[in-house]
């Protein structure tokens, strides 16, 4: 398996793992993430680390933030980024 630092350098590395973990948020396979997929994927994370969900508040930002182009929904190139912004708080 590769480092996050391999992963992080390599842009079809980076663009896989994004395209793995995107699937599995895209519930309804539509290509996109919509705001209850990403609320879902949220309260995931939520319960695994043990903390609050979060807020309709808390989603709408980040679906904001995600949404470059203003769509209302995240597709794989936006969730890219925060794929990439996740492993490099990691590394």
């Amino acid at each position: 398996m590769a480092s996050i630092e391999e992963i992080l350098a390599d842009d079809a590395k980076l663009t896989e793992v994004t395209k793995a973990v995107f699937d599995q948020v895209d519930a309804d396979q539509s290509g996109t993430i919509d705001k209850r997929e990403l609320k879902n994927a949220m309260q995931q994370v939520a319960r695994e680390a043990n903390i609050e969900p979060p807020t309709d508040h808390a989603v709408d930002q980040a679906l904001h933030a995600l949404d470059a182009d203003g769509s209302g929904t995240i597709d794989v190139n936006e969730f890219k980024v925060l794929i990439r912004q996740l492993l490099e708080a990691l590394k």
